[in-house]
Order: structure tokens, then sequence, then C-alpha cells
């Protein structure tokens, strides 16, 4: 559950890793506006699909003919040889026609390849958007095992602080009996300094990898965040990973999102091809209509008295397409270049995926090596600093060598951190690869 309170009318979230990768499977923009596509293209389905059921409309249509159209009729017509053609005007000055029309469409291959591609388009949508999650469970990832180094890296700062502070009193005591040089106590300062310095970029740090987390997840920037250090010790404390490794012939790319993807598009391109090529085929629908008409001289059309006139049609209509000026033989040829491309990404693809599971899982045993190096290193700068600094305080020693010793030791633990984080990085990117990484507990 994500620990929520306000202060001073701002609202603050505390969050470990796994809260964060809850919110942001809710919240993260990239997310959100997949999940809009997907709603979008269960629409279309739904739009396409409306294509071939039953329409009904309705009509109304009023016409008032200021003037009246006219004829030319055959005199021939009065039965008198050579009258002359009669001029006439027909109809009424006032007209109103209501109906109801009805159409079913009956057999389209083209309206069932459209249907056919609006799903394949939804299953894309729906692949996309555990792809945008994917992407999110792993920058969030990386971003927040970055957050923790730069935590762990103001650990140690502090603790170099505290322990030069003591060096700094003992220092003090030697000056004041006439044991050290104060020029020694200035060295210090400038050390103590230094380390401040870098504290105050370290908090910097902190502050700006926070925001980034923010706005991963999708938490307003008004709120505060305060990201849980509580496992900090548990993720930098080294033990050997249960990490489910896979063999490069174990691997199984087409169940990756990215080649599920390109297979859709692949299908997608199939069924354009079928549908352009289905433009040449008949169309056949029903249709039905029935229509009241009521002519008048005068504006009196709800006059009971007055007739109104019923016309009802049924039928069918056939398209038979003939020549469409060769363009849909270039949609054809369209499609199956689309098609090649796709089998082209596909290969690239294959070719990419392995090369980033290899990349990645040399990373993460070198990391692996390199960790078990360094907290031997840490060890034994520990020793040295400790041995040092007995020395030195028994004026055995120079404040020079303490001063090394503990820049030593810091170096060996900022290196440690450094590692570890790429090794817990170089892990999510290795689950990725696999096809295995999801919304799982993280260190």
């Amino acid at each position: 559950m994500i620990n929520i309170f306000s202060t001073n009318a701002q609202e603050k979230y505390i969050m470990n890793l796994k809260q964060m990768l809850e919110f942001a499977e809710q919240n993260n923009y990239e997310i959100r506006s997949a999940e809009i596509e997907k709603l979008k293209s269960e629409q279309l389905i739904k739009d396409v699909r409306g294509n071939g059921l039953p329409k009904i409309e309705s009509s109304l249509e009023y016409k008032d003919y200021v003037k009246k159209a006219t004829m030319i009729l055959p005199g021939a017509l009065t039965g008198v040889p050579g009258a002359p053609d009669i001029v006439a005007q027909f109809g009424k000055k006032y007209n109103l026609d209501a109906g109801v029309q009805a159409s079913q469409l009956l057999f389209s291959l083209g309206y069932i390849r459209g249907v056919q591609i609006a799903k394949k388009a939804s299953e894309i949508k729906s692949l996309q958007k555990d792809k945008a999650k994917i992407e999110v469970i792993q920058l969030l990832a990386t971003e927040y095992y970055n957050l923790m180094a730069i935590y762990k890296n103001l650990e140690i700062i502090d603790n170099n602080l505290k322990s030069l502070e003591q060096t700094r009193k003992r220092t003090k005591n030697l000056v004041d009996g006439g044991l050290a040089l104060h020029t020694d106590l200035n060295r210090i300062e400038v050390n103590y300094a230094s380390l401040q310095s870098q504290r105050e970029q370290i908090i910097a740090g902190i502050d700006v990898q926070t925001n980034n987390l923010k706005y991963i997840i999708g938490l307003d920037t008004q709120t505060e965040l305060l990201v849980d250090t509580s496992n900090i010790s548990n993720l930098f404390s080294y033990q050997p990973s249960n990490l489910p490794i896979r063999k490069k012939e174990e691997l199984n790319f087409e169940n990756l999102n990215e080649i599920k993807l390109i297979n859709q598009n692949i299908e997608l391109n199939k069924l354009q091809i079928k549908q352009a090529k289905s433009q040449v085929t008949p169309t056949l629908a029903a249709f039905a209509s029935h229509t009241y008409q009521a002519q008048r001289d005068e504006f009196n059309f709800t006059n009971p008295d007055k007739d109104w006139f019923k016309v009802s049609v049924v039928g069918f209509n056939a398209t038979i397409p003939i020549l469409s000026g060769f363009s849909n033989r270039a949609k054809i040829k369209t499609a199956k270049l689309e098609l090649q491309n796709s089998q082209i990404l596909k290969d690239q693809s294959y070719s990419g995926l392995e090369i980033q599971y290899l990349n990645a899982l040399m990373q993460y045993n070198t990391c692996i090596k390199n960790c078990l190096v360094q907290q031997k290193s840490i060890e034994l700068a520990k020793d040295v600093k400790n041995q040092t600094e007995l020395k030195y305080n028994q004026g055995l020693s120079t404040l020079t060598d303490l001063l090394i010793a503990e820049q030593e030791l810091r170096s060996a633990e900022v290196n440690y951190v450094k590692n570890c984080i790429s090794m817990n990085q170089a892990e999510v990117d290795l689950l990725k690869s696999q096809g295995t990484l999801e919304f799982h507990d993280f260190k």
C-alpha cells in the first residue's frame, strides 16, 4: 500500500520500488496513452463492423417552387396535324416528401477484409500497450537504482565527514600540544570543505533523480515524493543471485513483444494485400424505401382531407468494378512491399535482440565478478585505514598517509556502489532480453 499524507496543504507520497511500479501502471503517461489507443482500436472495430449491419434512415424534403419547371410537349399530342408545341408547367407549388429507407449489405469481400484488418490493428495496439509497460518497468527500475546509488554515496560521504571530524579533533589536540603543525589542520579543513561540497552536489542529485521518478510514474509535479530507502543496505549487500539465466539456444524470441508486434504487422500486411485484391470483386446490397408525397397549390399539408401519395420500392444493388485506372494494382504492389519491409525488420530485430541479450549477460557476469573483487578491496582498504589511523594517533604515521587511506577507502566504496547498481541494472536488461521482465518485486 502506498503511504500518503498531507502537510501544509501539500500531499506527499512515500513509495518503494514495487509501489512506484504499481502507481506507474495506472498513471504513467505512455501507458495511459497506449491504453487510449487500444480503446480507440476497439471502437474502430465496431465502426467498421457497423458498415455491414442494417441501416435505416428517415428523410423529410420540402420544396417551394417559386417558379415551376416548364416542359415542352409535342403539338401532335393534341391530335391536330401541324399543331404547335405545347408549353406546360407541371406539378404544384408546395411539395413535401417524407419517407423511410432501409439497406443491408449482403456481400462485400472488401468489408470482410476491413473487419479483419480492424481486429488485427486492435491486437497490435494491445501489444503496444504491453510493450510500453515493459519499457516503463525497465526505465523505472534503472532510474530507481541510480537514486539508490546516490543515497548510498551520501551515506559514504557522511561517514567520511564523521571520520574526518574525529581526525580534526585529534589533530587539534596534537597542535595544541606542539606535536603537529598547524598546516595539518588546514589540510583537514580543505578536505572537509571538499567533502561538504560533494555532499551538496549529491543532495541536489537526489532531488533531480526523484523528479525524474515522479515524471516516469506520472505523479503530479506539485506532489512531493519520498522514496523509501529502508532496503538500501540489502541492495548493496551482495549475495549470489538466483536469477534464472537462460542459454542463448533456449531463448525464444518469438515470445518477445518486439517480435510479436512485427509478426502482427506481417499478418496485417497480408490482410492489406487481400483487401486491395478484394476491391475488384462485386458488392451486393439490398434496399427498400417507403415514401409519402404531397403536392399542394396552398400550404395546407396538415389538412386531413387532402391526399398523400405512397411510393414503395424494394430492390438489389450490385456494384461490379471493371476499370479503376490501375490504382488498385499500385495498392497491391505497395502492400506487398510493406510485407517485404516487415520481414526485413523482423530479421534485423532478431539480430538486435540477440546482441542485447549477449551484452546484458556479459555485463551481468562481469559485474558479479567485480562485486566480489571490490568487496575484498573494501575490506583491505578498511584494514589499511584502521592501521594508518592507529599509527597516526601514536605518532608513527603522517596525516598525509591517513588522508590517503581514507580517500582510498572512499574510492573503493564508491566503486563498489557503482558496480552493484550496474549489476542490478544489467539484471533488469537481462530479464527484458529474455522476455521475463514483469511487474515483479525488485530489490
